[in-house]
């Protein structure tokens, strides 16, 4: 067997045919249900570095797929906000990011690392969209810690409220507009 890595400190080196494979290893341990919570189980990163090692002759290691699988979801962060920037359209066919040249220009200059990602398709797309997809929030449905928090205060006034919307509006205005301290219920 290929040393490719002596220990875990060392950096695996992942060829192309090798990340594809472990991409279309973790999509179906998504259809298996074997990543609740977005987090795979620890069983399927050392099932994934098991696949890698006997089908490319290599030592893989889970800690090997976790650290790719960190690379890939740093791609998906870049692809997913491609996709919905001004100046650029997404092409569902080809699974591609396309920009004119001129904002293409423009881009890249500042930013070279992702040249790769437009203009051209997009290998293992729709795997990629399976495996880390959910973990990035865009467009409407993406919601900072401030919004959470304001949905879950609107819940509890919601159940405070009652069958009276006048008599929570009233009470409500009395805790706002009071001076008084709040006593406490502690003992």
């Amino acid at each position: 067997m290929k040393e490719v890595s002596e220990d875990k400190k060392t950096q695996f080196c992942w060829s192309k045919p090798m990340s594809k494979e472990l991409l279309k290893f973790l999509a179906d341990e998504v259809k298996k249900g074997n990543r609740p919570n977005n987090t795979f189980k620890s069983s399927s990163f050392v099932a994934a570095a098991d696949t890698i090692s006997k089908k490319f002759n290599v030592k893989c290691l889970p800690d090997h797929v976790d650290n790719h699988l960190r690379t890939v979801k740093t791609a998906w962060g870049i692809i997913a906000k491609r996709q919905n920037q001004s100046g650029c359209g997404w092409d569902e066919n080809m699974r591609m990011i396309c920009m004119s040249p001129d904002v293409y220009n423009t881009y890249v200059e500042a930013n070279p690392t992702h040249e790769k990602y437009l203009n051209k398709k997009i290998d293992m797309y729709d795997e990629m969209a399976t495996v880390v997809g959910k973990d990035i929030a865009r467009g409407s449905g993406a919601k900072s810690f401030d919004d959470v928090e304001i949905q879950l205060l609107g819940a509890v006034n919601l159940e405070e409220k009652g069958d009276s919307d006048d008599e929570f509006v009233k009470e409500n205005d009395k805790q706002s507009t009071s001076s008084a301290p709040l006593e406490s219920t502690k003992s």
